[in-house]
């Protein structure tokens, strides 16, 4: 931040400077060497511009993530497990509270999973996650803790930067077309924080989704897009234990989530920016929780405790 203050200080001058030396010019234009004074004037703008051009560039800093549902054709309905397992304790955002619609997770095939009901259970995830972690302040210092029962995670929003505080209703206005957001009661934060001058739009291509922060200083946007459906004939590993009386009872419904962060093209070394940086990494970090690549580590991790539990002879609760 010193360096960046010197920078400011010393353009400051030049400018001062260079204004000086125009006003000087334009008001003796018919000096006998005006002419080749301004063309001196000219040609030292060439240098400036060779060496401050660099700076007016785009830069989109991009990551993916693989989100999951798992479908029960035997009982229509979308499933997150056997009992109480690492899926559903990542994916606990996704259906918290969804009992207040009646019928919210049912669906006759698994194709509507993979369209408009699925997208809306991962948005509703997405969105209800996000509002929580962002309540206090949008640049936030987060820490992460393994306990006995799992990772926990804290977050300090001292932060002295300005914000937004978006309610609850203007957020439920927004989303107003996915249920799982619009209805109250189902996402119990009173509100949450945005940069400032950050507007929050919703875009539906086909069967993609994309929800998209715009600001002065950046271009952040979620896109959801179903990717695959498959049967999982032999269950899902820490999940779901498989039907030997219908193999094709359960189905596993992928979706690509897709994070950007377009930064402002005369913005990017801004010093302010590394807070916006911050603020996609924080976001990406909510993503993460619910990538399978994450989800697949902490099964594993489980069952590796039940497997030893048993070899010792402790019970495992």
């Amino acid at each position: 931040m010193f360096d960046s203050n010197v920078v400011k200080i010393s353009l400051f001058f030049y400018i001062i400077l260079a204004g000086l030396a125009l006003f000087l010019l334009w008001r003796n234009s018919a000096a006998p060497d005006a002419l080749k004074n301004a063309g001196i004037l000219l040609a030292s703008i060439l240098p400036v511009l060779i060496v401050v051009l660099p700076y007016f560039k785009q830069e989109i800093i991009t990551r993916q993530y693989s989100f999951a549902l798992f479908y029960d054709s035997e009982n229509k309905q979308i499933v997150v497990g056997d009992k109480f397992n690492p899926y559903y304790s990542n994916y606990m955002y996704m259906f918290t509270n969804l009992s207040k619609i009646p019928n919210a997770l049912d669906a006759k095939d698994f194709s509507e999973v993979m369209d408009k009901k699925g997208i809306d259970i991962v948005e509703k995830g997405i969105v209800d996650t996000l509002i929580g972690k962002f309540m206090m302040h949008w640049d936030i210092e987060t820490k992460k803790f393994e306990g006995p029962v799992g990772r926990s995670e804290s977050w300090s929003g001292a932060s002295k930067l300005h914000k937004e505080t978006i309610p609850i209703s203007e957020i439920q206005k927004i989303f107003k077309s996915n249920p799982f957001i619009a209805t109250p009661g189902i996402i119990v934060h009173p509100n949450t924080s945005v940069p400032p001058k950050t507007s929050i739009t919703v875009k539906t291509d086909n069967r993609c989704r994309a929800i998209v922060f715009v600001n002065p200083f950046a271009v952040m946007e979620i896109d959801i897009a179903p990717s695959s459906g498959m049967v999982a004939q032999h269950g899902i590993w820490g999940a779901i234990i498989a039907d030997p009386k219908n193999m094709n009872r359960y189905y596993v419904i992928e979706y690509k989530i897709t994070a950007n962060l377009k930064l402002n093209k005369t913005k990017v070394y801004s010093p302010e920016m590394k807070y916006y940086r911050k603020w996609f990494e924080n976001v990406c970090d909510v993503l993460e929780r619910f990538d399978w690549s994450t989800v697949d580590k902490n099964i594993e991790k489980t069952l590796n405790r039940e497997a030893i539990s048993k070899i010792l002879g402790i019970d495992n609760p």
